[in-house]
């Protein structure tokens, strides 16, 4: 006769790229020893690896994980973290004057995904010729990885998220061209246009939570009283 099982509760989460919806569980005793060992090793492309994994698992229906944008795999892995260890998150931080530490605690669903104002992935760089771009993804990230010069690692990253250019007649995928029309159709431009693409990803949706403290420590007998907002921002900034 086999064991009981356990029935592990399902939510729904809205992805911040595109909207989409979908259904998760928390990670249960595997996926956490999955992530521990990572953790342990210190390995960027073994704690990737494990991330990778755990999602994979605890999200139901088809995805392709190496597809995923960015910042839904940093949104859905916060709330995965949530729903399985306590949605209340516990940060170690060091007071800036007396240099005590400060526990600095928040709820998941305090933060939120924060994106420019005028933010879109469609830029007209002129009158005629445009470029639709896509948000960076894991994939992608194993690929800048084995680039060791930062200047063609950030050339290789813009030139990866071009999804299609655009004139009055035609859309041309970047699909049906190589890495060398790529490049040389971004070195073409001028610095204005360029700008234009460089703002795609300064305003591109990420997760954001401001935290403010008062230190209540002692040094020397006085009470410290140091105030201070911290920004948090991006996923590492949550796990520090």
């Amino acid at each position: 006769m086999g064991l009981p099982k356990i029935a592990v509760p399902e939510y729904n989460l809205t992805l911040p790229s595109n909207g989409k919806e979908i259904k998760y569980r928390p990670f249960l005793v595997k996926e956490e020893k999955i992530l521990l060992i990572a953790m342990e090793s210190k390995d960027e492309k073994q704690i990737m690896d494990a991330t990778k994994t755990v999602i994979q698992n605890c999200v139901f229906g088809e995805i392709d994980v190496e597809k995923m944008a960015t910042i839904d795999i940093e949104y859905l892995f916060l709330w995965l973290r949530g729903k399985s260890k306590g949605e209340q998150i516990e940060l170690n931080y060091n007071c800036p004057k007396c240099e005590s530490p400060v526990p600095l605690v928040f709820d998941i669903e305090e933060v939120k995904v924060s994106k420019g104002k005028d933010h879109t992935n469609k830029i007209q760089l002129t009158d005629t010729i445009g470029v639709v771009l896509k948000y960076p993804n894991l994939g992608m990230q194993v690929e800048l990885d084995k680039i060791d010069n930062e200047v063609v690692k950030i050339f290789k990253s813009i030139t990866s998220c071009i999804d299609y250019i655009y004139d009055n007649e035609t859309m041309y995928s970047t699909k049906d061209h190589t890495d060398k029309d790529m490049e040389d159709f971004l070195e073409s431009l001028n610095d204005s246009q360029f700008q234009k693409i460089a703002e795609f990803f300064e305003s591109a949706p990420k997760l954001k939570h401001d935290v403010e403290f008062k230190c209540k420590n002692k040094k020397n007998k006085k009470v410290c009283n140091h105030e201070e907002k911290i920004v948090l921002e991006g996923i590492q900034s949550f796990f520090a």
